[in-house]
């Protein structure tokens, strides 16, 4: 059976989730930051959870914005209906998860294919902090603050038209604009300066005590080659090492991109796939 998860679920959704943090960092760090079935931000997340016999199997988020989240290794086909049902009428603006998984969620919500604006599977990296190779360099990291926003901004939405493809209007560059501003408030973005230049930023984009996730990691074209974005990310995963941080994960964009994780020390777990629909579609058709 598939039922909305309540208060009383919550240490054992906790439970499932840890072992699986490598897979699971968006829903897991939107349960830590948000709460359980809260309301009230973009990144607020409804939970549904899938059960066995002998306990949960399965763990579906959606946030406010409509991104739709999980970790259920063991869904299968059947499946689907219960799924179906729980999610009838609800907006969905983007599936995110396991490569293969991903694949099986999408045919078992039937959503609108046509809809689809963006579709990726990336791969999938991990490293055990231990073994990071910091690489050398006279570049320094620092936090952001908010006269950052500007350039951040600028960044943030030049860094979505390469990624992602998004057109130059107003309504993407206010979203570039909040999402910078959301980076500045939440404390988790650097940037990475040469002589007092901005050359690079990073950030973590899920967080949990033992484990990070980066995202949003973007040099512009002038300062590339240059193994700016490589410095920003080991500086970053460092002092988060030193603040009791484990493990960290990633998924990378490009052939340049996973050479400089790898130098890193990074090991590829898997596939990561990202759906975004150009307008949201509805679960169940």
């Amino acid at each position: 059976m598939i039922r909305k998860a309540s208060q009383g679920d919550l240490q054992a959704i906790e439970g499932f989730l840890a072992p699986r943090a490598a897979t699971s960092m968006f829903l897991s760090g939107n349960l830590r930051d948000y709460g359980l079935n809260a309301t009230g931000s973009p990144k607020a997340t409804t939970v549904w959870l899938s059960e066995r016999d002998d306990g949960i199997s399965g763990v579906f988020g959606l946030t406010e914005a409509g991104y739709f989240m999980f970790e259920a290794p063991e869904f299968a086909a059947e499946d689907g209906p219960a799924l179906r049902q729980v999610l009838a009428g609800r907006q969905i603006s983007a599936l995110t998860g396991e490569a293969g998984k991903a694949e099986a969620l999408l045919a078992a919500l039937e959503l609108d294919r046509s809809q689809i604006g963006f579709s990726d599977a990336e791969p999938h990296f991990r490293l055990k902090l231990k073994d990071l190779q910091m690489p050398s360099g006279g570049s320094t990291l620092r936090p952001m603050h908010a006269e950052d926003v500007p350039l951040i901004t600028e960044w943030r939405h030049a860094y979505d038209k390469e990624i992602f493809g998004s057109a130059d209007l107003p309504e993407i560059r206010q979203r570039s604009t909040a999402r910078a501003e959301a980076l500045v408030d939440s404390g988790r973005g650097r940037i990475l300066e040469l002589g007092g230049l901005p050359v690079a930023m990073t950030a973590f984009n899920a967080v949990l005590p033992e484990t990070v996730q980066i995202g949003g990691v973007y040099t512009p074209p002038g300062q590339r080659s240059r193994g700016f974005a490589r410095r920003a990310v080991a500086l970053h995963l460092a002092e988060a090492h030193e603040e009791g941080v484990q493990e960290a994960i990633l998924f990378a964009s490009g052939t340049a991109a996973i050479r400089a994780y790898q130098k890193l020390g990074f090991e590829r777990i898997g596939d990561y796939r990202l759906v975004e629909f150009s307008a949201p579609v509805t679960a169940g058709g």
